[in-house]
């Protein structure tokens, strides 16, 4: 999978809720590159989904606050 296909899938799925809003981000992108899915290798599909989820999973951990560590914690 070429970079601008990935970073096209990493921009969508960073908007995305849910599972199915990740798989729609990868469908759209190689939609919108003209690629059918059926043509795509199952490898090539896997690393889509992994980046998909990666993208999503730091756009959630971004928007979260910091969470204080406790006091005990630092202790140790």
């Amino acid at each position: 999978m070429n970079e601008q296909l990935r970073q096209a899938i990493h921009k969508r799925a960073r908007k995305a809720r849910s599972n199915d809003d990740l798989v729609n981000a990868v469908f759209f992108t190689f939609e919108d590159a003209h690629i059918d899915p059926r043509h795509v290798s199952l490898d090539d599909m896997k690393i889509a989904v992994v980046e998909a989820a990666r993208a999503a999973r730091l756009a959630r951990e971004a928007k979260l606050p910091a969470t204080p560590v406790p006091a005990a914690a630092q202790a140790i």
